[in-house]
């Protein structure tokens, strides 16, 4: 795996313990990372009266939980230059299902990014929600990257059933790998050393049912579940694509005006709020992904190589 990666993944085992110092030392490294994020906090969607123009600056404007979220994100995309053809376009999909996913799940957990209260501009704190967004598929990641032919007939093709809606995947991983994405992205974040409440959201967002025993695991759970929801509806699904009224129909919704949102008083209202931000995740998914994708492409003797076609990451 890239070495930015690696190094981002061994950050995040500890989010509430990450400063800044470590975190813009790492970004420093990768000039592609460093124009991404300077081009990500000047943006309209967070509204500075200011231009930054320095990394350090920038981490601690987005947070360096959130900086973490975004290295491991662009990261995750130069796997890519591994995978061909038709594997390539369904890694690339699922990476911009997650960042979308991650976009919405940072703004409808920890809110808008700015506040205007009088003439002062809050900056609202961007925590772990970014990454638990980011990481809620991680199972998929794994398996396309390691089982690109299978994941393709799955996922793409539906190979294996024409009739198969999206709850019934799970049960289909199992028949085709031997265990579910949420399966195999526990099993890797366990490996990996990923702090307890992502690797719950990995492990947790089809089953709303569990409790962590932890509220504000639970929380981030439904709230990620409700972002990927989101997500899918406006266009960044990742198999079926969810209509507005299917996304309204989620019992998700429920659970959380009752215990998480009950000021915004129906789904409505906060799906609205979700997609008056359309404009700023479509720009933030383009230019996160754009950029990156074409300094892989010009960048060709740093080719990575998977250890084995089914054993790689």
């Amino acid at each position: 795996m890239p070495q930015a990666l690696v190094e981002a993944m061994d950050l995040i085992q500890q989010p509430e313990q990450l400063e800044v110092g470590p975190v813009t030392e790492m970004v420093q490294r990768d000039p592609i990372v460093v124009a991404r994020l300077i081009q990500i906090v000047n943006s309209a969607y967070y509204g500075l009266q200011r231009s930054i123009d320095s990394v350090d600056r920038a981490v601690v404007m987005l947070g360096p939980v959130a900086v973490t979220g975004i290295v491991m994100g662009m990261n995750m995309l130069r796997l890519r230059s591994a995978l061909e053809g038709s594997a390539s376009r369904c890694f690339m999909r699922l990476i911009r299902h997650c960042i979308a996913t991650a976009f919405l799940t940072r703004h409808l957990y920890d809110g808008p990014p700015r506040d205007y209260m009088g003439k002062r501009l809050k900056i609202g704190r961007i925590g772990t929600s970014f990454t638990a967004g980011l990481l809620h598929d991680f199972g998929k990641i794994i398996l396309v990257y390691n089982y690109p032919r299978e994941a393709v007939d799955l996922y793409d093709r539906q190979t294996f059933s024409p009739q198969v809606v999206e709850t019934d995947m799970r049960e289909l991983e199992q028949l085709l790998f031997g265990f579910d994405h949420t399966e195999a992205g526990e099993f890797v974040a366990r490996k990996l050393d990923f702090p307890d409440a992502l690797t719950d959201v990995i492990r947790l967002h089809h089953d709303l049912s569990v409790s962590t025993d932890n509220p504000d695991t639970d929380r981030l759970i439904r709230v990620a579940v409700a972002a990927n929801t989101v997500s899918k509806a406006m266009g960044y699904s990742f198999t079926t694509p969810v209509d507005w009224q299917a996304c309204l129909q989620h019992p998700v919704w429920d659970i959380i005006l009752e215990q998480d949102l009950p000021h915004y008083g129906t789904a409505e209202t906060i799906v609205r709020e979700l997609r008056d931000q359309r404009e700023h995740l479509d720009y933030y998914v383009q230019h996160l992904t754009a950029t990156t994708l074409a300094a892989v492409h010009s960048n060709a003797p740093s080719k990575m190589h998977r250890s084995s076609p089914a054993r790689g990451v």
